[in-house]
């Protein structure tokens, strides 16, 4: 369904294309009406109504053109999972979300954990930035997990390996934070690969068998962050997409997996070539 709104941001974030179609198609238009009743007296169509029907036509076709949805689904093939992707705000949708940090699970606002990254706004959102909590969940989720003792200059020494899990509960929401980047010791920098990345969400997926329950596994675009890849948001998300799809074919994880997208990453990528791309496979 194309909703207005969906419409209006498609025309914010591609004004100079919407403005050309409107140009190319009001000029088009209007050399071939002129040029019928020039061989045809009879017809006329002058008078400032005829424009306006022409001019409002062009207008919803160069709408049509730079229409985006900001949400769309598929169903797995050969599964009962649906995919989702959609661009909005993680926190904000139902089921179990998750959540990359990095392989010391560090929980300090600053050098450790930046408020810009989404880890950080989760600490701030979900425990007003204070870590005493988060940190408590932690050691019950680690105790049995084996980890190493490395020296760096600020937060965690505990270091875990990439994919290891732990469920997060606040209030009657969950989250599965996965290690997904590992850190530079000297500098607190936390950097990651596609190898890495790969890792981490088939242990994501694993974890998130046993603990969705049937609701939905809510994923943002992982590796685009400040540990991103640096790969375009495209690429990203196909490979997100390609991971999710490969491990429901070969276990059922739940019956939706959601991909929430930042709304910044709207103009990036066009959700029904996505679409179009991955229903034909």
């Amino acid at each position: 369904m194309r909703s207005r709104s969906d419409l209006w941001a498609g025309i914010k974030s591609q004004p100079g294309k919407f403005g050309k179609h409107v140009f190319t198609s009001f000029s088009v238009v209007f050399t071939v009406v002129k040029g019928l009743t020039y061989f045809f007296p009879h017809l006329e169509f002058d008078g400032s109504v005829r424009l306006s029907i022409i001019l409002v036509g062009c207008i919803i076709y160069a709408g049509n053109e730079v229409w985006k949805p900001s949400r769309i689904e598929f169903k797995v093939p050969t599964c009962d999972t649906c995919i989702e992707i959609l661009f909005g705000d993680l926190f904000a949708q139902d089921g179990i979300r998750g959540i990359a940090v990095n392989e010391f699970f560090d929980s300090e606002l600053g050098k450790p954990v930046s408020d810009l990254s989404l880890h950080g706004i989760f600490l701030k959102r979900c425990f007003g930035g204070h870590p005493q909590a988060f940190d408590a969940q932690l050691a019950t989720e680690l105790a049995h997990i084996g980890h190493s003792h490395v020296q760096k200059a600020e937060g965690k020494q505990e270091c875990y390996p990439i994919g290891t899990t732990a469920l997060i509960e606040v209030n009657s929401d969950k989250y599965i934070v996965f290690a997904f980047a590992k850190t530079v010791p000297a500098t607190c920098k936390a950097y990651s690969n596609v190898e890495y990345m790969w890792r981490s969400l088939h242990d994501l997926w694993d974890r998130a068998r046993i603990e969705t329950g049937g609701y939905p596994m809510n994923l943002p675009l992982v590796g685009s962050g400040l540990s991103g890849l640096g790969l375009p948001t495209r690429d990203l998300l196909n490979l997100l997409l390609l991971s999710a799809i490969t491990e429901t074919k070969g276990s059922r994880i739940t019956s939706k997996i959601r991909f929430v997208l930042h709304e910044s990453r709207f103009k990036d990528v066009d959700l029904r070539d996505v679409k179009k791309y991955w229903e034909r496979l």
